[in-house]
C-alpha cells in the first residue's frame, strides 16, 4: 500500500536536511584555512616591511632590489617546504611548476619573494577548498542515492538488490559541468584563486609605488587582505551549498530512475526566506523524463532549499512487480539504513524473507515504541557531545537509569522491549517551527515518554506503537516523571489526546488531565 504524500515529503525533507548539514560541515572545514591564510599573509607583509623599510618608507626601487645571497637561501628553504607540501597535498601543478622554477633562479627581487610567499598561503587555502568540495560531492551523491532508495523501499515494505555505485561513473559526474556557463566547481575555485592572487599582487606593487610609510602601508594592506579573504569565504560558502544542492538533486534523480519512479514532485521549504521561484514551483509534479536540474528540479538558485520527492499513484507497487525481474525481499519498517545497505547494496541477503519476483507485498511495519509521526529534528542529525551532555542532565533530572540509554544508536529515538534499551537519535530534539505538541515537547519530556511510558509498561498486552500504547506512554510520563516543567506535562497530555484524536477516539478529561491543562 502506498504511503501518503505527507509521508514522502517528511522523509525526503529530512534527507535534504541531512545533506544540507554535510554542506555546512564542509564550509566549517574550509573557513579556518582562509582565516589561517589571512594571518600568514599579514605576517609576511609585516615582516617584509620591517626588514626593508628605509627612512620610514619603502619605494618601488627598494622593493625591486635583488635578494642577498643569504635572503635567497632563506627563500629557497621556504620554497622547498612549499614544494614538499604540494607533493603531499596535491596542490595545483601550475603553481608547483612556478615553485620549481623559483628554486632554480639565482636572481629574485624582494617584491617577487613576498609575492611568492603570500601566494603560497592562498594556494593552500584554495587547494583545501577544492579538496573539501570534492569529498563533499562524493559523499552527498553516495549517501543521498542510497538513502533515497532505502526510504522508498522501506516505505513500500519491499526491496531488491541494487548494487554499488560505479566509481568511474561518479568520477565523470564530479567532473561534468552542469551550470549554464559550463563551469565545474573546480573551475570556479581556480578562477576565484587567480582573481584573489592577482588583486593581492597588484595591491602590493601599488603600495610600493606610492611609497607610503610602513605603518600606513601595513594598515592598508591588512584592510585589503581582510576584504579579499572575506570575499573568498563568501564565494566558498555559496559554492559549497550550491554544489551540495546539485549533487543531492542528481543523486535523487538517479535513485528515482533505479526504482522506476515515473513522476517527481517539488517541495519547497516555505518560510519568510523562500524565493519567488521556489514558491511558484512548490507542489508541481512532473514526469521523470522532464527532470532537469536548475530548470524543473532544484537547485533553482544559490542556497536553494527545495527538494524533490517521489510522486506515486496507487498502483506503483503493481507496476514495479510487473516490470522488474529478480528477487524481492520484505523491508520491515524498523529496518535500519545500515542493515538495508548491508543487504541490498553489499549483497548479504541472509536472514531476509524472500517475497518472490517483486510480488505485491502486504506486510505491516514491525512495530516499535517511538515518538513516531512527529516532525521533530531529523533522526539523521548526529547528536553533538554538547547535546549529549545536556540530554544526560535531563536523564538525571527525571531519575532514570542512565545505563539503558544509547546515543546516536538505532534508527530513531525509541524504546526496545527486546533489549531493554532506549535509543536516542537526533529526533529527541524539538522542532520549534511546528505547532504540534509532539514536535514542541522538550527533550526531557521525550525521554520521560520513553522511560516512564514505555519502559515502565514493557511486555504488556498493548500492541507496540499502537495509539493506546503511545497514549499511555505520554499520559504516564506526565503523571509520574519527576522534575518536569508545567509546559512539559502540558505537551505530554496534549500529545496523548492527539494520539486518541488521530484514531477517532474521544477521551473524557479526568481530574489529572484537567489539572495539567487548566490548573484545576
Amino acid at each position: 500500500m502506498s504511503k501518503s504524500s505527507k509521508y514522502w515529503k517528511d522523509r525526503f525533507a529530512k534527507l535534504e536536511s541531512a545533506s544540507n548539514r554535510y554542506g555546512r560541515e564542509t564550509y566549517a572545514q574550509i573557513e579556518p584555512a582562509f582565516d589561517s591564510a589571512q594571518r600568514q599573509i599579514e605576517k609576511e607583509i609585516n615582516a617584509w616591511y620591517a626588514r626593508y623599510a628605509f627612512n620610514n618608507k619603502i619605494s618601488i626601487e627598494e622593493a625591486r632590489k635583488q635578494l642577498t645571497s643569504k635572503e635567497l637561501e632563506e627563500l629557497r628553504w621556504d620554497v622547498k617546504e612549499y614544494i614538499q607540501y604540494g607533493q603531499q597535498n596535491a596542490i595545483d601543478q601550475s603553481w608547483m611548476k612556478q615553485l620549481e622554477n623559483a628554486s632554480a633562479r639565482v636572481h629574485i627581487n624582494r617584491l617577487e619573494a613576498l609575492k611568492l610567499r603570500t601566494q603560497q598561503m592562498a594556494e593552500v587555502a584554495f587547494g583545501n577548498e577544492l579538496d573539501c568540495i570534492d569529498a563533499m560531492a562524493r559523499r552527498v551523491y553516495t549517501e543521498d542515492y542510497y538513502h533515497s532508495i532505502f526510504e522508498v523501499q522501506r516505505g513500500f515494505g519491499m526491496g531488491w538488490e541494487i548494487g554499488q555505485i560505479d566509481e568511474r561513473k561518479l568520477d565523470k559526474l564530479i567532473s561534468k559541468p552542469w551550470t549554464a556557463d559550463n563551469k565545474t566547481f573546480k573551475d570556479r575555485v581556480w578562477t576565484k584563486k587567480a582573481e584573489m592572487i592577482s588583486n593581492l599582487h597588484t595591491q602590493l606593487t601599488r603600495t610600493c609605488v606610492l611609497g607610503k610609510a610602513p605603518d600606513e602601508a601595513i594598515k592598508e594592506m591588512s584592510k585589503f587582505v581582510n576584504k579579499d579573504i572575506k570575499n573568498a569565504k563568501y564565494a566558498a560558502g555559496r559554492l559549497v551549498m550550491t554544489e551540495q544542492a546539485y549533487f543531492h538533486s542528481v543523486a535523487q534523480k538517479d535513485a528515482f530512475e533505479e526504482l522506476d519512479v515515473e513522476e517527481f514532485e517539488i517541495v519547497a521549504t516555505l518560510d519568510s526566506h523562500t524565493s519567488d521561484i521556489c514558491q511558484a514551483m512548490d507542489g508541481i509534479h512532473k514526469p521523470m523524463k522532464e527532470y532537469e536540474i536548475g530548470v524543473t528540479a532544484p537547485p533553482f538558485h544559490v542556497f536553494c532549499r527545495s527538494v524533490t520527492v517521489p510522486y506515486f499513484d496507487d498502483n506503483y507497487t503493481e507496476r514495479a512487480a510487473r516490470d522488474e525481474e529478480g528477487n524481492t525481499y520484505y523491508v520491515p519498517g524498523d529496518m535500519t539504513y545500515k542493515e538495508w545497505k548491508n543487504s541490498m547494496v553489499d549483497g548479504d541477503t541472509k536472514g531476509l524473507t524472500n517475497g518472490g519476483n517483486r510480488g505485491i507485498i502486504s506486510i505491516g511495519s514491525m512495530a516499535s515504541r517511538t515518538m513516531a509521526n512527529g516532525m521533530r529534528k531529523s533522526e539523521l542529525h548526529i547528536l553533538t557531545d554538547t547535546e549529549i551532555e545536556l540530554l544526560k542532565e535531563d536523564i538525571k533530572a527525571i531519575q532514570a537509569d542512565e545505563t539503558i540509554f544509547r546515543f546516536n544508536k538505532g534508527d530513531i529515538t525509541g524504546y526496545s522491549d527486546e533489549y531493554d534499551i532506549i535509543f536516542v537519535r537526533g529526533n529527541v530534539l524539538p522542532e520549534t517551527n511546528s505547532l504540534h505538541p509532539r514536535d514542541l515537547m522538550s527533550s526531557r519530556a521525550v525521554l520521560a515518554h520513553e522511560y516512564y511510558g514505555h519502559r515502565a509498561y514493557r511486555n504488556t498486552k498493548l500492541d507496540k506503537g499502537s495509539w493506546n500504547d503511545e497514549f499511555r506512554a505520554s499520559y504516564m510520563a506526565a503523571k509520574n516523571a519527576p522534575n518536569l516543567s508545567d509546559e512539559d506535562r502540558i505537551y505530554l497530555i496534549l500529545d496523548a489526546l492527539e494520539r486518541a484524536k488521530e484514531k477517532g477516539v474521544s477521551i473524557k478529561h479526568n481530574d489529572f488531565i484537567r489539572g495539567v491543562l487548566y490548573g484545576k
